[in-house]
């Protein structure tokens, strides 16, 4: 077996394929959207834990401004992600001139903490039932600055604090409702009390590593984004696919509901060989002739494989919208199960069943009265 024949066989993992070029393949084919996706949590029992639920998460979820390819992460912004149902996001800051400023590495995206607040602050006024869960990191040193990075973000969440919780514990649904629960990853002084604490995340490890707090709080991560040598679209994408799979799976296993599971899906590459952009890595591309599948097509095919009841934790996404336009929905859809299941997805598709129905009327309408205009 050549080494071609190796990478598309890895493709199993997740369940997908290796298309020629040309080729049809009825997996990538689009499922209906649902257009309930804002308002999904309002189904779920107010005493589930957040560790005890999938939530659809975006990875660096505010770098949809900047259209640089190895910047870029999202195309949906702030507003759209959370209509399009993403409960997660993963915000990287840092202070430039006492302010604090969103980032993507080296890159400033233009946009303040601040203004990207108020946008969750307002949308969650119009969205009680929903909750969220924002984890802040210093992604950069501070530039110019008089006050240490947490006292800048303790600023700017006071102003606003009746819409956060800032526990160290973990909430159940109902207590979060219309709120934002912290995961900390920055330190300061007198900050024990202060958020989740994930200050503790390993940068890029090769396997998933679990994160205990000093107030009993258990979290499990899948962060591998780039691995240590050169690898062909088709092999990382295999590599990748296994850590997410892997994740996911012990995350189904486990029986303890307190047990936070945090799954990153993203990943590039840089290097002399090949240059891989997160956005070809969730959506695919081409390698040979042939259209290699993302990230984002097999863990959906790979979720649609297991359509009971699963908890999969919080499952952060490049692109989510992409590649397949119901990976959200599906994740979405893993908290329910029975008459819930069915219910929520014969509401989600009867609201589309009514706009075409609503359509349809209103163009035999105007064909009625171009009829009666015309008649002698």
């Amino acid at each position: 077996m050549n080494r071609s024949d190796e990478n598309e066989k890895g493709y199993e993992t997740f369940g997908c394929q290796v298309v020629k070029a040309g080729g049809k393949d009825a997996s990538s084919q689009p499922l209906p959207h649902y257009p309930r996706a804002a308002n999904w949590m309002s189904t779920v029992d107010d005493e589930t834990l957040l560790s005890a639920m999938t939530l659809p998460g975006t990875h660096d979820s505010a770098a949809s401004i900047d259209s640089w390819p190895f910047v870029q992460t999202q195309k949906l912004d702030i507003p759209q992600q959370l209509n399009a149902g993403i409960r997660y996001f993963d915000l990287r800051c840092g202070i430039r001139d006492d302010i604090v400023e969103m980032v993507h590495g080296p890159s400033f995206l233009g946009i303040t903490l601040r203004t990207l607040l108020d946008t969750m602050y307002v949308w969650l006024s119009a969205h009680k039932t929903e909750a969220l869960i924002v984890q802040i990191k210093q992604d950069r040193k501070a530039e110019r600055s008089s006050i240490h990075f947490a006292q800048a973000i303790w600023t700017c969440l006071e102003k606003k604090s009746a819409h956060w919780r800032t526990a160290n514990t973990t909430p159940a649904l109902g207590e979060l409702r219309g709120k934002i629960q912290l995961l900390r990853r920055f330190v300061g002084s007198s900050l024990t009390a202060y958020g989740i604490d994930v200050t503790h995340w390993q940068d890029n490890p090769s396997r998933p590593f679990t994160i205990y707090t000093r107030h009993e709080v258990r979290i499990t991560i899948q962060d591998h984004y780039s691995f240590p040598g050169p690898e062909a679209l088709p092999s990382l994408i295999s590599k990748k696919g296994r850590d997410v799979a892997e994740l996911l799976d012990r995350a189904v296993a486990d029986q303890d509901a307190c047990h936070w599971y945090i799954n990153f899906v993203s990943a590039y590459e840089f290097n002399f060989y090949y240059q891989l952009t997160p956005q070809e890595i969730a959506l695919g591309g081409w390698v040979r002739f042939k259209w290699a599948h993302g990230m984002n097509i097999r863990l959906r095919n790979y979720l649609q494989t297991r359509k009971s009841k699963r908890r999969y934790g919080i499952v952060a996404m490049d692109f989510p919208e992409s590649g397949t336009e119901d990976l959200i929905a599906t994740l979405i859809l893993s908290n329910f199960s029975g008459a819930k299941h069915s219910r929520l997805c014969w509401t989600l598709d009867w609201d589309v069943t009514i706009i075409l129905l609503m359509l349809c009327f209103s163009v035999l309408a105007v064909f009625a009265w171009l009829s009666t205009r015309e008649s002698p």
